[in-house]
């Protein structure tokens, strides 16, 4: 059976209103896109956010393909089963982001297929781990996938991601609550770092290299969008209160002009990481 289309008219429909809301909601903001390639999938790697709702993982698809037809569908990797998918309106919303399962197979056929995918290496180490700190060590299947499927890896870096849900507290074993439970209006900020070749697939070394640099890369990224974001905050606390003046961060166009890679990976040599970036600093694992 061929698989439909995404999003469906009836998605559609009823996605684009909730995006709406959700963009005005954390004054969403995306920074690089003109980096994310066009005429090929990618593999986008990102710290697994601070929360349960996942919000933000919406709003990065709506800058990535929902919004632009010009970049390939994207799909994001994810745990199976959860309680989030049985509830009566999130349960919806989850079914219809076009999620496929978290696993390599499942991901390679994907890319292979033409459509982008998106995964949280750290998983539920940073779920419950501290805010904007990579924990990637030993978690380097995002690295077989882009080799296996000749993929270049695009860095993501979600500012404000981990400030939504201030406090958590643990009911037994296996179970959260999130505080507030929805979460704050914090300001979401976007970076996306220069696409990453990976090595090809039959050198293991090479590959676990990789991940590691693209762990450093997608650090530095986050750094960089931290200290973006505070400083945004800084001017706006320096503005004198005065009626009819407002203090805007500076928007950066969504227009962007495409970036096209040379057919093919190349030796795995990494490109120049993302402009700003300071020098390479370890992740914490």
């Amino acid at each position: 059976m061929d698989r439909l289309p995404y999003p469906s008219p009836r998605q559609r429909a009823l996605l684009t209103p909730l995006f709406r809301i959700l963009r005005a909601y954390f004054r969403a903001q995306a920074h690089g896109l003109e980096a994310i390639p066009s005429d090929r999938p990618v593999l986008y790697v990102a710290k697994h956010p601070r929360c349960y709702l996942y919000f933000e993982t919406m709003l990065l698809g709506v800058f990535t393909f929902f919004d632009d037809p010009g970049l390939p569908e994207l799909q994001v990797m994810e745990k199976r089963g959860t309680s989030l998918h049985r509830a009566p309106i999130l349960g919806w919303i989850r079914r219809n982001m076009n999620t496929i399962a978290a696993t390599e197979d499942g991901a390679v056929e994907a890319l292979a297929a033409g459509r982008s995918v998106l995964v949280f290496p750290g998983g539920a180490r940073e779920l419950f781990g501290p805010p904007d700190l990579i924990r990637w060590r030993g978690h380097d299947g995002f690295a077989r996938i882009a080799a296996r499927a000749r993929a270049p890896v695009i860095p993501v870096a979600i500012a404000g991601a981990d400030r939504q849900h201030p406090w958590r507290l643990r009911l037994g074993r296996r179970n959260t609550l999130w505080l507030p439970p929805l979460p704050l209006p914090v300001r979401l900020d976007y970076w996306f770092g220069a696409p990453l070749v990976p090595p090809p697939a039959d050198r293991p070394d090479a590959v676990a290299r990789f991940a590691d640099d693209v762990a450093v890369h997608t650090q530095d990224l986050l750094h960089v969008a931290a200290r973006a974001r505070e400083a945004v905050g800084e001017a706006r606390a320096r503005l004198p209160a005065r009626p009819g003046l407002v203090c805007t961060p500076h928007r950066v166009p969504l227009t962007r002009s495409r970036t096209s890679l040379p057919p093919g990976p190349g030796s795995g040599s990494l490109p120049a990481r993302a402009a700003g970036a300071a020098g390479p600093r370890r992740p914490g694992r």
